[in-house]
């Protein structure tokens, strides 16, 4: 009795053995016990926060319209009549006679205007119709920025005599004539000879075989006559040349517009 009693002891705690040994995963009957196999927790991505780095973008650089000349503007605006008068002759005939006055700013109009009265002024002024001069008119061309304006006088006997301008009416400065050749890109000495050449051809079609005219004919080809003679730019562009003419007929001296190209 006894010894069944032990045997059933011992099978007893062999039995509990065996239990404690499955219940901390020690393998049983030599195999081991599969565990279900769980999916490693899987972390959340750390959230990553952007912080926008403030873009300063640079301002586009302003685009600057190309600079424009300023408008010329017309005629009418640089120049004007400042004085007429109709007079009478004694065929019945009746003309105009009249002066420009310059309307651009500055000392230069302001001497050309006041030497324009004092050389014609008494012609459109006097109280008698009849003044001895029977045409006086002038001209105004607008090339560009060079406004040209010659005033001339007709008189008994033949004798003629004007007074001519040239002036940059964006600065309102008066151009002799070598500031004339070089605004509109020409050597001055070429058109001195060119000139020289022109007056030529002029003079001799005309007083070629006119009697006792040395004299006149070689003070009108001279070098100062020809430095005297004012050029300015015609209602084509072309250049012209108010110049001195001097002859042993009528008057004795007149002016002659002389193309110079």
């Amino acid at each position: 009795m006894k010894k069944t009693i032990a045997l059933l002891l011992a099978l007893i705690f062999v039995m509990s053995a065996l239990s404690a040994c499955s219940l901390f995963g020690v393998p049983l009957f030599g195999r081991e016990r599969m565990q279900p196999t769980e999916p490693a927790p899987t972390m959340p991505a750390p959230i990553q926060t952007e912080t926008a780095a403030a873009v300063t973008e640079a301002p586009a650089p302003e685009t600057q319209a190309p600079e424009t000349a300023a408008p010329i503007g017309a005629l009418s605006d640089y120049v004007k009549t400042a004085k007429e008068k109709s007079v009478s002759f004694g065929d019945g005939n009746t003309n105009t006679l009249r002066i420009p006055e310059i309307l651009l700013s500055g000392t230069d109009a302001t001497a050309a205007n006041d030497e324009i009265i004092e050389k014609f002024g008494a012609v459109v002024n006097g109280d008698a119709d009849y003044t001895g001069a029977y045409a006086l008119d002038y001209e105004a061309y607008l090339n560009q920025e060079i406004l040209s304006v010659i005033v001339t006088a007709k008189y008994d006997g033949g004798n003629s005599y004007g007074l001519c301008y040239n002036f940059d009416v964006t600065s309102g400065k008066k151009l002799d004539s070598e500031a004339l050749c070089t605004a509109i890109g020409e050597s001055y000495s070429d058109k001195l000879d060119d000139l020289y050449d022109e007056l030529v051809d002029y003079y001799e079609d005309k007083y070629a075989t006119l009697p006792g005219n040395d004299t006149e004919k070689e003070k009108t080809y001279s070098y100062s006559n020809l430095k005297a003679a004012v050029m300015y730019l015609d209602g084509s562009g072309d250049l012209m040349a108010m110049t001195d003419i001097y002859a042993a007929v009528g008057g004795g001296h007149w002016i002659a517009q002389i193309e110079v190209d």
